[in-house]
């Protein structure tokens, strides 16, 4: 009888700790539509939740979806060049979301460092070691940057990374940093139709040295940012000039890098502007390949045909 009063107090007990698991594990699906003022669709608009380190993007759509904890969840939503907007979720399950122009003087805003990526081609299976020597703040890594990758690269560009044993095509990076005036000045460039973007990228992009699997990636994921325009100012930093935007500490060191970095801003009409000289270098043993991107929202200073400067 006592064995039977055992049994029954167990059971009672934890039907009681069943009942009273708390009811917020149990996560809230939000989602909506990011957009400006205008009401055009913010793509890479940033949502995150307060308190924590999740963070999630918008699609080309300005479409997110996030789960949250509870409905004392805040997120908060930015973009660069708008204000950021913080909003509770109480009971709703879709937030549409507008954000205003950031009016702040132009210097101080911070310019998105967008999907750099890093391939390694060494000769013969090879354990490498990569650091970011970057001034902006890091946003997004992949793998985990962790104060450096170590990977086991291979000459076919796959890297296994040691972290967590798994495959990856190549090393990503997203951030945010600020532009100088003199980075924002050109003396060369080009002005591009909206309908010519992939024509002119697979032919520029060959130009500075990536081969075909590289600048196809490149196109499908800057080709929807750049066709959201009637005419684009594109400018590359190539080799040194990506220096501008960040470095790299590898080991081994490459026998060749291979670094294309597009800086491009909306223009409401084409100019007369010198086109800009690309070169490559050969390749030769150890090659690293990166490239990377940036939609800048300040005012640029582009020097004409004519040699005159005219801000856009």
């Amino acid at each position: 009888m006592k064995n039977n009063n055992y049994v029954i107090k167990l059971i009672l007990v934890s039907l009681i700790m069943v009942l009273n698991v708390p009811i917020t594990m149990s996560q809230i699906r939000v989602c909506g539509f990011i957009k400006n003022c205008e009401g055009e669709a913010l793509y890479y608009a940033g949502v995150s939740i307060r308190k924590s380190k999740l963070e999630i993007t918008s699609d080309i759509n300005g479409f997110y979806e996030i789960m949250v904890p509870d409905t004392n969840s805040v997120l908060t939503y930015r973009y660069i060049g708008t204000i950021s907007q913080s909003i509770k979720v109480g009971n709703k399950d879709t937030i549409n979301v507008f954000l205003k122009d950031d009016i702040r003087p132009t210097e101080m805003e911070g310019v998105m460092i967008k999907k750099p990526v890093i391939y390694l081609y060494p000769p013969v299976e090879t354990e490498i070691s990569v650091k970011l020597n970057y001034s902006g703040n890091l946003l997004f890594t992949y793998p985990e940057y962790n104060d450096g990758w170590k990977v086991m690269a291979y000459p076919n560009g796959t890297l296994k990374n040691k972290i967590d044993n798994k495959t990856y095509s190549y090393l990503f990076w997203d951030g945010e940093k600020q532009y100088t005036e003199q980075e924002r000045t050109y003396e060369t460039g080009y002005i591009v139709h909206k309908d010519s973007t992939v024509t002119f990228l697979q032919q520029k992009l060959a130009e500075c040295g990536l081969q075909p699997q590289e600048y196809n990636e490149f196109i499908v994921f800057w080709t929807p940012y750049l066709q959201k325009n009637r005419w684009n100012f594109i400018h590359f930093r190539i080799g040194k000039a990506y220096d501008t935007i960040s470095t790299n500490s590898v080991i081994p060191a490459p026998d060749t890098e291979i670094r294309v970095f597009m800086d491009f801003k909306k223009v409401n009409n084409p100019f007369g502007i010198t086109p800009q000289q690309l070169t490559a270098p050969m390749r030769n043993g150890f090659t690293l390949v990166e490239w990377g991107g940036s939609e800048l929202t300040q005012p640029l200073k582009i020097q004409t045909k004519e040699g005159k400067y005219i801000q856009q």
